[in-house]
């Protein structure tokens, strides 16, 4: 047994002396050796997958498609309608109508003694304008605004005065001038709804007020609330339909009126007043200073005086965006003619021109006078009013220091 143990032991002594075969270090970046780079080009000449299923496409139509047609209806109590006969003058011509089991509802205005004019009720314009702001507001920190109404005409239809014969202008046309204007214009298609801008009692419904027929169809309002303690009144004139009777008690838009042409005019328009403290012809403002301006949107009003700091007259007044160069709007002066009869400037701004809805950013304000070219420059912010005084005695560009450190 030594001897077996002995023999054991010198088999193991012995099988741990020979020596120890060297490994191989692979390196993951190195090629393997049984890696051959050309192996798939080997595969395809083989034809690898050429004896596969193919994918299953699909046959073309045998036949043109045609849609599904509906089967001939077998009720026998449909009434036919007769084919569209085409007159001399080219205008198509039903012989039948399909009466409807339900009759459409008919609107019926209020009764009136005016007769209804001939109406050529359109589509409205496609177009809408900015959402006005909602009145009352009074934005200015002196309290000095007092946008009370809001706008006679819906946005989906021209709801801001006519430019070209704003307030206190005599129109286009330096060499025929028309009446010094003591509203502003709306031009619209007969038939466009006119609103009440503000809440109050109707005072007159229909032709013939204050004993002239220039304003054709007038409805004219005293309001529940006034300024300062005297009455404000709205006026809309020119109107083809009246919705309204004497002392009917109207909210803010409420419809009172359609647009129309009666009385003295050039085109259908609906002609908006303000009155303050009388309900007379002398005794109009500028509707811009008391109607809403849209959002993001504000007014620009001022003075434009001589040497003396006399107003001066029909001058025009031009407004350039400050960060563009661009003109805004151009407007002129009021005309004032010494007679009881003239437009009134505001009780605080005393201005004597007003540019309205002029979108909120910075803008310079020019005038000529005396062949000088006098301007200022103006912050609009939205829902006040920006005021600028225009004199021959500034320079005639802006100088200080403000101006020229925000010039672009």
């Amino acid at each position: 047994m030594v001897v077996v143990a002995l023999g054991g032991f010198g088999f193991i002594v012995w099988m741990n002396a020979q020596p120890v075969p060297a490994y191989r270090t692979i390196i993951p970046t190195e090629q393997q050796p049984t890696e051959d780079a050309a192996a798939w080009q080997k595969i395809l000449r083989a034809g690898f997958g050429s004896n596969s299923t193919p994918l299953p496409t699909v046959a073309p139509f045998a036949t043109l498609f045609a849609p599904p047609t509906l089967a001939i209806s077998s009720d026998t109590n449909l009434v036919p309608i007769a084919p569209v006969q085409v007159s001399g003058d080219l205008q198509p011509t039903l012989n039948a109508i399909v009466t409807p089991t339900r009759p459409a509802p008919t609107l019926t205005p209020p009764a009136t003694d005016l007769p209804v004019t001939a109406q050529s009720v359109t589509r409205p314009p496609a177009v809408w304008q900015p959402p006005p702001l909602i009145p009352p507001i009074s934005r200015d920190p002196l309290g000095r605004d007092h946008y009370w109404f809001m706008r006679p005409v819906d946005s989906n239809a021209t709801n801001y005065g006519l430019f070209s014969y704003p307030f206190g202008s005599r129109g286009p046309q330096r060499e025929n001038p028309w009446r010094v204007h003591h509203g502003i214009d709306m031009p619209n298609p007969i038939g466009e709804t006119v609103r009440a801008a503000g809440s109050g009692v109707v005072q007159w419904a229909g032709a013939g007020f204050q004993n002239t027929s220039s304003y054709g169809n007038v409805v004219f309002i005293q309001h529940d609330f006034g300024y300062r303690g005297q009455p404000l009144y709205t006026l809309y004139a020119h109107l083809s339909v009246v919705l309204v009777t004497p002392g009917q008690i109207v909210n803010a838009g409420d419809p009172i009126g359609l647009v129309g042409n009666t009385g003295r005019v050039s085109g259908p328009h609906v002609h908006f007043e303000v009155r303050m403290g009388r309900d007379t012809y002398g005794s109009t403002y500028n509707p811009v200073l008391w109607m809403v301006p849209y959002v993001g949107h504000g007014v620009i009003a001022g003075r434009v005086t001589g040497l003396r700091g006399e107003m001066l007259q029909d001058q025009t007044v031009t407004v350039r965006d400050w960060r563009t160069g661009m003109v805004t709007d151009t407007t002129t002066t009021y005309i004032f003619e010494d007679t009881a009869s003239d437009v009134n400037a505001d009780p605080i701004w005393k201005e004597n021109f007003v540019i309205g809805d002029v979108p909120v950013g910075r803008y310079e304000v020019i005038a000529s006078i005396d062949g000088m070219r006098v301007s200022q420059i103006v912050e609009v912010l939205e829902g006040t009013t920006a005021f600028v005084e225009l004199t021959a005695k500034m320079p005639s560009t802006p100088t200080t220091s403000a101006a020229a450190a925000d010039a672009p």
